[in-house]
């Protein structure tokens, strides 16, 4: 009888060994359904962040484009012979864009010197004015792109004498 007892716990422990690992392996086995399930989820959209939450967005940075030499003209002054000295450069919204003014910029470059010379030098005497001037040329510009637009002008140099 001792011997059958010995025989019932040696199964005993057997049958633990094997529930064990057999637990072990359920565990893993539900763990890597529970990822991969997780994972879809995540990747089809239904587990989207929330609207609350931060995003990081990362400003897209316009291209810079500055015309060749500068710009030298007349000014409308009646009473004075007076001339302005700019060197200009716009940003623009998209790569096209900057294509497209590369293409046109004989057109784009005659466009800005009848914007400037039709300017008097009390015009431009302000910060005002050349805020003005600036959105004249962007407005002018932009009437000729098609492939995107100017967001920003710049003077690079500006000299009235």
């Amino acid at each position: 009888m001792a011997k059958r007892a010995e025989e019932v716990a040696g199964e005993e422990k057997k049958e633990k060994k094997g529930f064990s690992l057999k637990s072990i392996l359920l565990i893993l086995v539900l763990a890597m359904v529970g990822f991969m399930g997780y994972n879809f989820l995540k990747q089809s959209g239904f587990l989207a962040p929330k609207e609350d939450a931060p995003r990081k967005v990362r400003a897209k940075e316009p291209i810079i484009y500055t015309f060749e030499g500068n710009f030298l003209v007349n000014l409308a002054d009646k009473d004075n012979l007076r001339y302005l000295k700019a060197v200009i450069s716009v940003a623009l919204t998209n790569q096209r864009a900057e294509d497209e003014l590369r293409k046109k910029s004989v057109e784009i470059r005659d466009a800005i010197i009848m914007i400037l010379s039709a300017q008097t030098s009390e015009d431009l005497a302000t910060p005002e004015g050349k805020e003005r001037l600036k959105r004249l040329i962007a407005e002018r510009i932009n009437g000729m792109l098609t492939q995107g637009e100017v967001e920003s002008v710049y003077f690079l140099d500006f000299v009235m004498q």
